[in-house]
């Protein structure tokens, strides 16, 4: 009778430690900011620990953070800003993304697959708001920036900011130039600024949301979470277009490290970032569009059409991202000198 007890608690012992250690068998590491990011990871990754029976544990910090950890291989699936999965790429950090492995890669819009190794996972974008007291027709271009009509009464963001260079790219290709002869562009944001039609170039974006709820701005580029957070402070006469040329993305992309423990497992994680349910999670709670284009958003969600999709998602104006990192301080300086003079 001992003898049977004994057995039978050994056997109920390593029943207790089994399911704990199965659990610490697959655990895959996830870079995430923190915040409303990671309350919708956390919101979405019960789904993926259930039918994976892989714990998921959150690498919570700052953009370069993910990089550093990526580097030191404390992460399987880095989720990121587009220039550090592209310093991640320079460095050879991150492997092949496996398409028969992660299925879901077939319904990515195109410029939605950076590389064999990075792919976006959600887009925000920069939108033309404007004031439809005072900008009567709705600006089809952003050329309407450089209007006389529109004299200290325009806003964008500073030239070191990714969606300015992006307007000065833009307008180098649209006036002669290119990315490697930037001097068009350079040129017509000269102008914008000795126009006088510019009340600020700005870093912090509420400031710029300020400055469309007192009326002063009557024109300028915004994020669509800033333009979200204008409706929601009741700026009825605020509305905002997508460009001819197209809008200026805000990406975040995702890729898995060559130091994955269980490389099946980040497949897997990839492919489920990508399936319809987790992109709708983001577009709704996050306002980041989904990347795929099998994802119907709910008729009924009141911000739809801030979510940058279809055609316009196709038109996305992304310039070479090192290029502009690497010669952003070069134009600014270039571009002080134009305008001091």
């Amino acid at each position: 009778m001992k003898k049977s007890m004994s057995a039978l608690l050994l056997a109920g012992a390593l029943g207790v430690f089994a399911q704990p250690a199965f659990a610490q068998d697959c655990t895959l590491r996830v870079t995430t900011w923190g915040g409303s990011y990671q309350k919708t990871y956390e919101s979405v990754a019960k789904a993926f620990e259930e039918k994976e029976k892989c714990k998921i544990e959150w690498v919570v910090g700052a953009s370069p953070d993910h990089l550093v950890k990526s580097r030191l291989g404390q992460v399987d699936v880095a989720t990121n800003t587009l220039l550090n999965s592209i310093a991640g790429e320079k460095e050879g950090l991150w492997m092949e993304l496996d398409k028969s492995k992660i299925p879901n890669m077939a319904n990515l819009y195109s410029n939605a697959i950076y590389s064999p190794y990075t792919v976006f996972a959600n887009v925000g974008d920069y939108v033309l708001a404007y004031n439809t007291d005072k900008v009567k027709a709705a600006p089809t271009s952003w050329d309407e920036l450089w209007k006389p009509a529109y004299k200290n009464h325009v806003v964008i963001y500073g030239f070191e900011h990714i969606p300015t260079l992006s307007l000065t790219v833009l307008q180098a290709q649209k006036n002669g130039g290119s990315i490697d002869n930037i001097q068009p562009g350079l040129d017509k944001m000269a102008a914008l600024v000795k126009s006088g039609n510019l009340i600020g170039s700005l870093d912090v974006e509420s400031q710029m949301v300020s400055l469309f709820q007192t009326e002063d701005a009557w024109l300028g580029m915004l994020a669509t979470g800033r333009m979200k957070e204008l409706l929601e402070k009741g700026a009825k006469n605020v509305k905002f277009v997508r460009p001819e040329e197209g809008t200026f993305p805000l990406i975040t992309s995702v890729n898995i490290t060559k130091a994955a423990k269980n490389p099946d497992k980040a497949q897997a994680f990839v492919n489920y970032i990508l399936s319809p349910e987790v992109q709708l999670a983001f577009a709704t709670r996050n306002l980041y569009a989904p990347t795929v284009q099998n994802v119907t958003i709910p008729a009924d969600f009141v911000y739809k059409d801030l979510l940058v999709q279809n055609e316009q998602f196709k038109r996305l104006f992304l310039p070479d991202q090192e290029k502009i990192t690497a010669n952003k301080a070069k134009w600014q300086n270039e571009l002080n000198k134009m305008t001091s003079k």
